[in-house]
């Protein structure tokens, strides 16, 4: 695979071609999609969500270097910012819909389970439904499919508010799935989801569990008790965890050096991103680098 000192970046304008001018919202049957991905299967990464609905087919694709299949009855939500290689896709039916964090919040509902961060769910980044329930997401896929390319007034409104839906259903089924995720959602869950919000976009520079409970008016102490209750985590495992995926990405997919992908991370010399990086993974950055290149 040839790598490039960055990683190419696809927003929902430049992906494929639109039939609407509908800012920040995509929606393409997998029929029409499989035309365009021979663009898309050198690695690249996404600034919008992406929910592809399989209803039949086969096919697979790659999510920060792990391979899936695409298969009958299976629903991916891919993220902001993962790493993503289209490698196969035939006679697939279904729908794939990408839209901005922007675009899913166009509608304020005021309801804090319906917000985009609600859908930042990474470890298994699919749901595998039955034959009764795939019939539901395609029809109303299609309702938002038929709302897109109709154009009608308040279309953008409609939607977003099907968007929802279909998010919502995507969290429901995943977290009735999920034994160590709870539904219940209290005043704790949402500190949690702040944090979680805060360290998406503050882990290059923030790496602390005291900056992120400064900024959320909370003790560390306090963070760290509930992130080990919710998440089963601590809150500073969570952040390493957080720069080192993305150290592995940039390891991985470009021919940055090490000293380069450091000061993107956030360190000031090799030196400490070296030490940062091999307490977590047993090895340096070049040996990982180096061993990931001899394991393909």
């Amino acid at each position: 695979m040839t790598k490039n000192n960055s990683i190419k970046l696809y927003t929902v304008d430049t992906l494929v071609p639109a039939f609407s001018q509908l800012k920040g919202f995509l929606i393409y049957s997998l029929q029409d999609f499989a035309k365009h991905i021979d663009c898309l299967e050198k690695t690249h990464r996404h600034d919008f969500y992406s929910l592809i609905i399989v209803e039949s087919g086969k096919g697979s694709h790659s999510i920060d270097s792990t391979s899936y299949s695409i298969c009958k009855n299976r629903i991916f939500l891919l993220t902001y910012g993962q790493i993503h290689t289209w490698q196969e896709l035939d006679n697939a039916k279904g729908f794939i819909i990408v839209f901005t964090k922007s675009f899913y919040n166009h509608i304020y509902t005021g309801n804090n389970k319906i917000k985009s961060d609600l859908i930042n769910y990474t470890d298994i980044p699919y749901i595998d439904v039955d034959d009764r329930s795939i019939k539901e997401w395609m029809s109303l896929a299609r309702l938002i499919y038929n709302e897109y390319l109709r154009e009608k007034e308040q279309h953008k409104e409609l939607i977003c508010i099907y968007l929802k839906a279909a998010l919502v259903k995507y969290s429901r089924y995943y977290l009735s799935k999920t034994e160590t995720i709870t539904v219940k959602k209290d005043h704790k869950h949402m500190l949690i989801q702040q944090f979680n919000e805060l360290v998406d976009l503050n882990y290059k520079h923030w790496k602390l569990p005291k900056n992120y409970a400064d900024e959320m008016s909370i003790s560390a102490h306090y963070l760290n008790v509930l992130t080990k209750k919710i998440l089963g985590k601590t809150t500073g495992s969570i952040i390493k965890s957080k720069v080192i995926l993305e150290a592995e990405r940039l390891l991985k997919n470009t021919d940055l050096t090490v000293t380069e992908i450091g000061y993107i991370l956030g360190f000031n010399d090799k030196s400490n991103f070296n030490k940062y990086f091999k307490k977590q993974m047993n090895c340096t950055p070049e040996f990982y680098r180096k061993k990931d290149h001899f394991n393909n």
